[in-house]
């Protein structure tokens, strides 16, 4: 169960997401992270990773920094946390007991995308501005 001082915190941070008041010095990857998976468990998917997204655009506009967002980057991760939740996730898990069991997904330069994408491929405009699959396949 979560304890209402986490949800309060979660509920939050959701709220400066949404009203673009999270300062950007403090969004970080493992922030990206935890709002996705907070979309997630709130919406579901694919409504969750769309609003999340979409928030998520809006957010960098508002800042002056749209090239921080990533198109491959983000939908890659908010599909990779969906499975998480949907296949592996015990039961009541937070997302700091996900973050436990998954530490791979906090490498944002080395983690689990790599796994299927070049580091050319990620550093393409391309892959910025239009979600793109891994191509060719990276060897297993």
């Amino acid at each position: 169960m979560i304890e209402s001082s986490e949800h309060e915190e979660e509920q939050g941070l959701l709220a400066a997401l949404e009203d673009r008041s999270l300062p950007t010095d403090r969004f970080t990857h493992r922030r990206h992270l935890h709002l996705a998976w907070l979309y997630l468990r709130r919406y579901g998917f694919p409504a969750g990773a769309v609003r999340f997204v979409e928030t998520l655009r809006a957010y960098v506009a508002h800042h002056g920094v749209p090239q921080k967002y990533h198109e491959t980057m983000t939908w890659a991760y908010v599909v990779l946390l969906n499975e998480e939740l949907c296949l592996r996730a015990p039961a009541g898990e937070t997302f700091e007991q996900l973050m436990l069991r998954r530490p791979d997904l906090l490498s944002h330069r080395n983690g689990p995308l790599f796994r299927y994408y070049s580091a050319a491929q990620l550093d393409g405009e391309e892959a910025r501005r239009v979600f793109v699959l891994p191509y060719p396949p990276r060897a297993a």
